[in-house]
């Protein structure tokens, strides 16, 4: 009988497109577990000392727990828990960076990020046995980032498209009823400036000039100084009743919100890999998302659009779909 890996996944948070991912995996894997830094409660993430005893704290449950598990999963870089990687472990350690060495992501904190490269990322990453990547192009990222002689497996981020959907009827009712007969354009998404929905909130007032009859969801949570300014824009354009900020939904609210959707939107200018693409498409819903994304197959194989992250390159396709 073959025996189940046992994976311990570790990361900053569960949140976005890297918790989905980890939720996932340990749906797979169902002995395996996530440690989280900021699972860790009870201290003020702004000050360095609670971070170092958060660090301190994380670790020492992975020293506890590292005889009992088959391989160490690390996700993502740059923030405290990575440090963990530059010590080396007497199981597998993988890693996977979810975009974080894309050029674009590297121009965001460039000072900062160039520091941590010489001080602890390239380390971190040089002891890791393996590193996933999701691209062929995630793949050639790592390498210029100056990671070398370490294996890279390149698989794309999946999920089960014959996984039983559950919708709730009350949520659907409740959303149908703000949409009041009209199309939903659906966003899913991290609320973070590099998500571009600021941008897409600019083509969709401008489509709503000619087109009234559309109603845009953006769904999601995290940089509340953005959500700030996203509500702000969204009144200064005299929006508030046509665009709604529904803040976090998961499962089976997740879903609702994809089963009234007529029209999903990625609008990333920076994009590891999409999973909220798959999960448009596992509803049959239709895509627009930007070249900052990996998905080019769309328009090839019929699923959307695919434009650059611009407002008026969104609003174009946004205008094609309201035909």
């Amino acid at each position: 009988m073959n025996k189940e890996i046992k994976i311990i996944h570790i990361s900053k948070d569960l949140n976005g497109g890297i918790g989905t991912v980890i939720g996932s995996l340990c749906k797979q894997f169902t002995s395996s577990i996530s440690l989280t830094l900021d699972n860790e409660q009870g201290y003020d993430k702004l000050q360095m000392l609670d971070n170092i005893i958060r660090y301190k704290n994380l670790k020492n449950k992975l020293l506890l727990l590292i005889g009992k598990f088959d391989v160490l999963h690390f996700h993502g870089a740059w923030t405290p828990h990575i440090l963990l990687l530059t010590n080396k472990y007497n199981i597998p350690a993988v890693v996977s960076p979810h975009g974080a060495f894309h050029k674009a992501s590297l121009q965001k904190s460039k000072i900062k990020k160039l520091i941590a490269k010489y001080i602890y990322m390239k380390r971190a990453y040089q002891n890791a046995n393996c590193i996933h990547a999701l691209t062929l192009q995630e793949a050639q990222d790592i390498r210029d980032y100056g990671i070398k002689n370490i294996p890279i497996a390149v698989i794309p981020n999946g999920i089960d498209l014959d996984e039983k959907i559950n919708i709730n009827e009350t949520l659907k009712t409740k959303l149908l009823k703000i949409a009041n007969n009209r199309r939903v354009i659906l966003s899913l998404s991290r609320l973070h400036l590099s998500k571009g929905i600021d941008i897409l909130i600019d083509a969709f007032a401008r489509l709503s000039k000619q087109n009234s009859n559309n109603v845009l969801f953006i769904v999601g949570s995290g940089d509340k100084d953005y959500e700030v300014r996203l509500m702000g824009k969204i009144e200064k354009l005299k929006m508030q009743n046509s665009i709604f900020l529904l803040g976090e939904m998961t499962n089976n609210d997740k879903n609702t919100v994809y089963d009234i959707a007529d029209l999903f939107v990625l609008p990333s200018l920076n994009e590891g890999f999409g999973i909220t693409v798959l999960e448009a498409y596992r509803q049959k819903v239709p895509v627009i998302t930007t070249t900052a994304t990996p998905f080019k197959e769309i328009e090839e194989i019929g699923c959307g659009w695919f434009v650059k992250p611009l407002a008026d390159d969104l609003f174009l396709a946004l205008e094609e779909f309201a035909k």
